[in-house]
């Protein structure tokens, strides 16, 4: 007896959900948001704003279960050494981590302190915060004012460290935040045209955007962002585009998830390629690009299929 229609497209489903068995031992992507004081109105709109938007750019790249949001009413100290503890227990080396503080920072030349209800979060316990992560690839992006003061005690093998300041004397509120967060869902920052924003990307854009406001003003600048670390390029903090399914294909939705895994190990290779002889890392970048285009072959003949199909027209 031949399959029905609804078992034949079910049938699709698993034998593609075998097919994307290996795929999901991949590393994965881990995202921290912590909202600081705003001190007046103004500034605690602008940094809820900013954070909810960095929420819908992180989900474009990782899952909502690994997307954690310290709104300014839980953003305690207490309740994120608490989270940074059980974070610790669940990533693995191969993970990723990435950080983003949005709020104000102060430094008394001594001491940087991010501002929180209650007590502040010191630089010191960032840095712990941090070190105590397994994760080989980390990403802080520190918006704060006096964000600089941390660089130097922030800045390791395994991190990419982005501040909006260069030193802990740059105290004026930073706009750099702003600038940044409008770059993940701005296309005229995806220099490289792949539909994704990397912090590099990002970084870049917000170093104009900062650079263009204090000139256009004829103003002495009083912040200047900074990025240490050599894997910025590799990160990527959000998709610009991700097509939806056309129809109810479940073979062509299946697809496209497929699609983003390899998108994401390809990323995940490339934040590898120093702990790789050349040669090996060539050879599974030409994989991993050999099979992302033969997904991309079949989605394209399936949505060619779609559009071909005869409509309802009469």
């Amino acid at each position: 007896m031949a399959a029905t229609p609804a078992l034949e497209k079910n049938l699709k489903r698993v034998a593609l959900m075998l097919v994307l068995l290996p795929l999901a031992a991949a590393a994965e992507l881990h995202v921290v948001i912590v909202e600081g004081l705003g001190g007046t109105a103004e500034y605690a709109t602008r940094f809820s704003e900013e954070v909810a938007k960095l929420e819908l750019a992180a989900g474009t790249v990782t899952a909502a279960e690994r997307v954690r949001v310290f709104t300014v009413v839980d953003a305690t100290q207490a309740n994120i050494l608490a989270y940074f503890a059980t974070l610790s227990a669940a990533v693995s080396a191969e993970d990723r981590v990435v950080v983003y503080l949005i709020g104000h920072g102060s430094y008394d030349g001594y001491d940087y302190k991010f501002n929180l209800p209650g007590p502040d979060l010191t630089g010191e316990q960032l840095a712990e915060l941090l070190e105590a992560l397994p994760a080989n690839n980390q990403l802080l992006v520190n918006t704060s004012s006096a964000s600089g003061a941390t660089l130097e005690r922030l800045t390791d093998d395994a991190r990419v460290v982005i501040t909006a300041t260069r030193s802990g004397s740059e105290r004026n509120a930073a706009r750099f935040g702003s600038s940044f967060v409008a770059a993940l869902e701005d296309p005229a920052a995806d220099i490289n045209k792949n539909n994704a924003i990397s912090a590099q990307e990002a970084f870049d854009y917000a170093v104009r955007q900062v650079t263009d406001y204090f000139e256009y003003r004829g103003q002495l600048a009083t912040e200047h962002p900074q990025l240490k670390g050599k894997r910025a390029a590799r990160f990527t903090l959000a998709r610009l585009r991700i097509p939806e399914p056309a129809g109810d294909d479940p073979e062509l939705g299946l697809l496209f998830e497929q699609r983003d895994r390899i998108d994401g190990r390809i990323e995940e290779l490339r934040l590898r390629k120093h702990e790789l002889a050349t040669d090996e890392y060539y050879a599974q970048l030409q994989t991993l690009l050999l099979e992302l285009a033969r997904v991309g072959d079949r989605i394209d003949l399936l949505d060619e299929a779609e559009e071909s199909a005869p409509g309802d027209a009469q």
